[in-house]
């Protein structure tokens, strides 16, 4: 029987060494904002171990936070590097 390629997880994990190799932090962020939105939904994370916001609201919101954190982090330095090229090219 013959299993479905799952095609997004490769594509993803493409970008995962592809980001690490040309050190892209925002492609991190990415990732990091398409895992807040279903555990979000589902109320159940993952991170070393299942954490669910009913048994444990504190350390699920602690880590959707930090996620969330991260995210913004690895954006703000993108726009930091945009920032960076576009003045270095007018100067």
């Amino acid at each position: 029987m013959n299993k479905p390629l799952k095609w997004r997880t490769l594509i993803a994990l493409c970008l995962m060494y592809i980001a690490l190799i040309f050190n892209q932090e925002w492609v991190w962020g990415f990732f990091l904002l398409i895992w807040i939105v279903p555990d979000l939904k589902t109320g159940t994370t993952y991170f070393i171990e299942p954490i669910t916001k009913n048994d444990n609201p504190f350390i699920f919101w602690l880590i959707m936070g930090s996620w969330g954190f991260m995210a913004l982090y690895s954006f703000i330095l993108l726009y930091y590097r945009i920032k960076e090229a576009i003045y270095s090219q007018l100067w």
